[in-house]
């Protein structure tokens, strides 16, 4: 701890140290937490703008002077940039050669069709014309982490905050550097890298009147790929979830990545383009439209990417290979609030994975974190009660309320029937003479009406009536049913197995490795035939063999077979109705419309034989 770090207070200390989780890491991890004065330390910092300039040359910088050039330059996009100079080619490869991963790779394209595939290549071809971490940068950062003695640190920066109920400890560590692109082939590289884990706490409701205040954990969330909310947390007697000693709990960090995992193995990971985003929606909606079922395991348009966190490698927490070294951070350190900046390079990257982060408390652009500012809304907890206390308190709450309704729908009720009464007995009254007829229709059309509106409200008061008795029942019964761990999980998080579906299989593995390749040397030799005329026939044959070749390696050339007779059938109407409608105008809109009735008449006489 700094001299810029408040004292810590002895209480938040205690609860920190005593649910401090336990990291578990990949073998052939480079970078474990670290300490950011090291770190800086190291860094130069820089500006952005129109072009990048060096405000404080690298060795010549600590927190203090960080947060005097940080006020210096208010609303100025700042970076640390950790490495000026990336490694060469040969001491890439002789670093690796001596600090080899041991990660045997997971056929990860397998799990996707071959639009994702050939939207892969296209963003790995992206990288040459976006701002990217060069491969060397991760290996002269883990020289210098080394080196600088960044290895030796195992730091955590803990913050405690009550919300809601809930007492919230969050963890978050600091790495040198994201090499999950470069050393385990994943989406991403870049300086720096903060991620974190959350445990909520609820005091024990069981505790002797006046003695010490306990608390029982109650959840716990990490950051993660891919999830956001409910399916970020689980309950502590989760069965996904290991707690080591009954108060740490254990996290699988990702190789390079640091995401952390509930259980120990390999992930897959879906990147949908942000541009392709709109697309993939209407592309899954149209999907389930069509099949009548929903499509989970469709990944759409998504690149896949494996996550390795197999938890083989060191274990950073108590009773482990290494000790944490906690360190109290709140809204009130001076560098948690005062630096906006990226804690690494900005490569100035459109798609922003190659960026560098900012800290615990800010988003790059400068706006308070979501985690930071709203944990308990991050994790999807506002809804959820800290104990089964507030469970009951909650359902007392709703039969006062709907006590209060049941008497107003009452009271409404004796009105509306007297209004009705009276309108009928005035209807018997004004029926006995001839000129009054119209007046007492009238009369009687009022009193139908009440009558309806009484009907509708006894309706409306019983499922009130029923509720209440329902939440009565609950509570003399001592509450709401043990509820499922799992039941808040919209989307498991589980590790993806390539063997554990037969269309996952060595042949589909191999042919996601070549099929794209193949199609470009394909696609480039008809390009360079001298025959124009034949161009545009041999593409199209060249797709339909690749699409009889996808659906066999997946085992579902029937099902490909009658889609693409079904386009290619949809094609030629609509080119015929085209040329049709060109050469006369006048019938284009009977054409159109009786095309539209006929799609109409399909439609329903599928749905009927569906039903």
């Amino acid at each position: 701890m700094t001299a810029a770090d408040p004292a810590p207070s002895q209480d938040d200390l205690a609860l920190l140290r005593a649910h401090e989780p336990i990291l578990a890491y990949t073998k052939g991890e480079y970078f474990l937490p670290t300490d950011i004065e090291r770190y800086i330390a190291a860094a130069g910092l820089w500006r952005d703008g129109d072009r990048q300039t060096e405000l404080v040359p690298a060795g010549e910088l600590d927190l203090a002077s960080l947060l005097t050039v940080s006020e210096q330059h208010p609303g100025r996009p700042l970076f640390l940039r950790y490495v000026l100079k990336p490694a060469g080619g040969g001491e890439v490869r002789r670093w690796r050669k001596g600090h080899p991963t041991g990660i045997r790779r997971t056929g990860r394209l397998a799990a996707v069709g071959f639009v994702a595939r050939l939207i892969d290549v296209l963003l790995r071809l992206s990288l040459l014309i976006r701002g990217t971490v060069p491969g060397g940068v991760m290996t002269k950062a883990a020289e210098q982490y080394q080196a600088g003695g960044g290895a030796e640190a195992s730091p955590y920066y803990g913050r405690v905050l009550r919300q809601g109920g809930y007492v919230i400890l969050q963890y978050w560590y600091f790495y040198a550097a994201n090499d999950w692109r470069s050393t385990f082939g994943g989406v991403n590289d870049h300086e720096a890298d903060w991620e974190m884990v959350t445990v909520y706490l609820a005091e024990d409701q069981s505790a002797v009147a006046g003695g010490p205040s306990t608390v029982i954990p109650r959840w716990v969330a990490f950051s993660s790929h891919d999830y956001t909310g409910d399916d970020l947390r689980r309950r502590w007697d989760d069965p996904d979830l290991t707690v080591a000693e009954g108060t740490h709990p254990v996290v699988f960090a990702g190789a390079g990545s640091h995401s952390g995992a509930f259980l120990a193995g390999d992930y897959l990971v879906t990147v949908n383009p942000r541009f392709l985003g709109t697309l993939a929606r209407w592309w899954k909606r149209a999907a389930e439209v069509m099949l009548r079922r929903a499509r989970s395991e469709d990944h759409g348009f998504g690149i896949p990417f494996i996550d390795y966190a197999r938890g083989d490698g060191t274990r950073v927490g108590p009773g482990q290979d290494r000790a944490w070294q906690p360190v109290l951070i709140d809204d009130d350190t001076p560098w948690v609030r005062g630096f906006r900046g990226l804690w690494g390079v900005d490569t100035r990257d459109w798609a922003g994975g190659e960026r560098a982060p900012a800290g615990p408390r800010y988003e790059r652009d400068g706006t308070v974190r979501f985690s930071w500012a709203d944990p308990l809304g991050w994790a999807g907890l506002h809804k959820v009660s800290p104990d089964d206390t507030g469970l009951a308190h909650s359902l007392q709450s709703r039969i006062a309320d709907l006590d209060i309704r049941i008497a107003e729908a009452d009271e409404q009720t004796a009105a509306l029937q007297q209004g009705a009464r009276d309108r009928h007995a005035e209807v018997r009254s004004l029926s006995t003479e001839f000129q009054t007829a119209k007046t007492a229709a009238e009369r009687l059309g009022e009193a139908r009406v009440a009558e309806q509106s009484v009907m509708s409200l006894i309706r409306e008061r019983t499922a009130l009536a029923e509720e209440r008795a329902v939440h009565a029942d609950v509570l003399q019964r001592g509450g709401p049913p043990p509820q499922d761990p799992q039941e808040h999980v919209t989307r498991s998080h589980k590790p993806y197995v390539p063997g554990d579906r037969k269309h996952h299989g060595i042949l589909l593995q191999i042919w996601a490795a070549v099929s794209v390749p193949l199609l470009f040397l394909a696609v480039a030799t008809v390009l360079l035939l001298p025959d124009d005329r034949q161009k545009i026939p041999t593409l199209l044959a060249i797709l339909v063999v690749f699409a009889a070749l996808e659906s066999l390696a997946r085992r579902r050339l029937l099902t490909t077979a009658v889609s693409l007779a079904v386009i290619l059938v949809g094609a030629g109407v609509v080119i015929s109705v085209l040329e049709y409608a060109a050469r006369h105008a006048r019938d284009g809109f009977l054409v159109v419309m009786g095309i539209a009735a006929l799609v109409l008449l399909l439609v329903n006489v599928r749905d009927f034989f569906r039903r």
